[in-house]
């Protein structure tokens, strides 16, 4: 398993993986997807698809929902 697809978090039924913790923390910071992606090398289009995955996995609407539910739950 590659570092970018090891899971970080077993108390989640479907854990994040890094990439997906690393576009949490960062979207919690505020940053815009092409911000995000400019900082962490993917696309915009590929941004988005983390950000989808993290909402989806972590039970959150939106993004501010998403940074919310990261702190509660320890993860960022």
């Amino acid at each position: 398993m590659t570092p970018s697809a090891r899971p970080v978090n077993d108390g989640l039924p479907d854990p994040l993986t890094e990439r997906e913790l690393d576009v949490l923390r960062l979207l919690a910071e505020g940053m815009s997807n092409r911000e995000i992606g400019n900082k962490l090398s993917p696309t915009e289009g590929t941004v988005k698809h983390y950000v989808t995955n993290v909402l989806q996995k972590i039970g959150a609407r939106d993004r501010t929902q998403a940074a919310l539910r990261g702190r509660e739950l320890g993860l960022i």
